[in-house]
């Protein structure tokens, strides 16, 4: 008999503890039963919902639901073989329609909820560890609660717990205030930022679809699937928002596999939200993560990265929202069928169920990664307030010799920022070397408004870095202005500040150029932890296979497949 995985089921707020029990419950790992949404009350697909819980499909893979629209009024879908509408979700009744369907919103209410500020994450285990933390961000005056977010699961025989905790502080009844204090708590004393929800009650409402000029209309309660008439078609959304072009929304047409369905979003409108395999979700994901050109091992190296970051972040995000992640930079850029390309999806599939895990094979490493390391990986405590992770360890390339390979002083910084020293970091191509060393002038008067930079500071006289990480980013600046000086703490609020840096491994030149600007000479392109894509290809290029790179830029990782 093959064992096939199934999830466990909790609640986005679970309590702490309880692993112990809850691998208890793995044990004796049965096939999983396919529970049709029409088995279900209208309040038990609800929560299906917002739950962190994820299900397998009958090809043992992982299903994930991401959003791919929220805030509308109106919504168009439509099939080339026509679509089926399923009141109740799969298996239940469908009602077979036409080509295209217009999904519009009737009565709504909104979320009911209010917003904490997120301090810091910690991976769970030690209570020591999350006393040390809690007391440093109360010796700041703030009030401090701890939120458990990730999920726990069990596949193959494996139980994997990805949850953490959340350090926040406040309880504001404003996003827009909540949102104010999180950009002034980041500013002052290095916070992550980012909003936590605290619901009360969820949102609720009526939607309409009909075919446009007539024919079938059914109205619905909280949510609606729809399915393309003819298997393995996709599904395209219409009009959905693709970025902006000089201020102006810019919206196209995207296909999606898989099933669409559309749900009440917690502002009261209508959000669109695409149900697909995690190996669908990562063939519309890798090409948008690195070249599809690059040698199969970098693809490779980056589908099992890119896995592990889609998986780590069930729980942890949209804990409000009726689905797991969104399809923006916030969570993963996921742009559909569309964005596929043969290579990428062939590194996903040879891949499949391939993840990097922790020595003891329980928890999953947060496999991280950016553009380009400048030839020395950082440190993820230096990056991001959390606990030092003995997996994203800063990292000499392995080309590196010394005085570099133990990690890039202060003293010799200029000097390896000078002299572009061999790396498999370092691009081949004139068009990637930018990425690796740049150079580039601030004019002192540009920081006004300038994000994370408070109002008032004036023309700058001075930047000076006050600490450093192993690869020698900066961690902390201080902006000296003409009427007062700040301290930002955090190399991406360091890199926002001063005009949207590459990266915050810099050193500023003693004297400015003949325009009056302050000149940066600089190394790497992104925070810099975990994976180093230019590095991968790098390393792929000189014959090392996928398991050999992730083992370079994950110290210590267990390379193993789940499903």
């Amino acid at each position: 008999m093959t064992l096939r995985p199934r999830t466990h089921r909790l609640s986005r707020r679970s309590a702490m503890g309880g692993l112990a029990a809850a691998a208890a419950g793995f044990s004796h790992l049965v096939a999983p039963r396919h529970v049709a949404a029409s088995d279900l009350s209208l309040s038990d697909r609800i929560d299906l919902l917002y739950s962190t819980q994820f299900h397998f499909n009958r090809d043992g893979e992982p299903q994930i639901t991401v959003g791919v629209m929220q805030g509308q009024q109106r919504v168009r879908i439509s099939a080339p073989s026509g679509l089926m509408i399923l009141p109740s979700g799969d298996g239940g009744t469908q009602i077979t329609v036409g080509r295209s369907v217009e999904v519009t919103l009737g009565r709504a209410r909104p979320a009911q909820q209010r917003y904490s500020v997120l301090l810091e994450e910690l991976r769970t285990g030690g209570s020591r560890v999350l006393d040390v933390a809690a007391q440093r961000w109360k010796k700041a005056g703030l009030d401090v609660s701890e939120q458990e977010i990730g999920t726990l699961f069990g596949v193959s025989g494996t139980v994997l717990d990805t949850r953490r905790v959340a350090l926040t502080t406040g309880a504001w009844g404003s996003e827009a205030e909540a949102s104010k204090h999180a950009r002034a708590l980041a500013t002052a004393h290095g916070a992550l930022g980012r909003l936590h929800p605290l619901v009360g009650k969820r949102a609720s409402g009526r939607m309409v679809a009909k075919q446009p000029g007539g024919g079938a209309e059914v109205a619905a309660d909280g949510v609606l699937w729809f399915a393309p008439r003819k298997p393995g078609e996709s599904v395209t959304v219409h009009d959905v928002l693709s970025g902006t072009t000089m201020g102006t929304p810019k919206r196209s047409d995207r296909k999606y596999r898989g099933t669409i369905y559309v749900a009440i979003d917690r502002g009261g409108e209508l959000a669109v939200v695409n149900l697909i395999s995690e190996t669908h979700v990562l063939a519309g994901l890798v090409p948008a993560e690195i070249y599809a050109s690059a040698p199969y091992a970098a693809l490779r190296a980056q589908a099992v990265a890119a896995r592990g970051q889609l998986v780590a972040k069930l729980g942890t995000r949209h804990l409000d929202d009726p689905f797991l992640l969104c399809s923006e930079q916030h969570c993963q850029v996921y742009a559909g069928q569309d964005r596929e390309h043969p290579r990428t999806t062939r590194a996903v599939r040879e891949t499949a169920g391939v993840v990097a895990m922790r020595p003891g094979g329980t928890q999953l490493v947060d496999t991280v990664y950016s553009a380009n390391s400048g030839g020395h990986t950082e440190d993820n405590e230096q990056v991001w307030p959390s606990d030092a992770d003995p997996q994203l360890r800063g990292r000499a390339d392995p080309l590196l010799r010394q005085p570099y390979r133990d990690g890039i002083a202060t003293a010799e910084l200029g000097a390896w920022l000078g002299d572009p020293v061999a790396s498999y970091s370092r691009p081949k191509s004139e068009a990637g070397k930018g990425a690796y060393r740049w150079t580039t002038a601030i004019d002192p008067g540009s920081l006004e408004g300038a994000p994370g930079v408070p109002d008032g500071i004036g023309t700058l006289r001075g930047l000076e870095v006050l600490s450093r990480g192993r690869s020698g980013r900066a961690t902390a600046a201080r902006l000296v202005g003409a009427r007062k000086s700040v301290v930002l703490h955090g190399e991406l609020k360091i890199r926002r500040a001063l005009g949207g840096l590459k990266s915050s491994m810099f050193v500023v030149a003693p004297d400015k150029d003949r325009y009056g600007r302050f000149v940066l000479y600089g190394g790497g392109h992104g925070h810099g932890v975990g994976m180093c894509q230019h590095g991968a290809i790098g390393m792929a290029t000189a014959g090392k296979d996928y398991s050999e790179i992730l083992a370079h830029y994950y110290s210590g990782a267990l390379i193993k497949k789940l499903w």
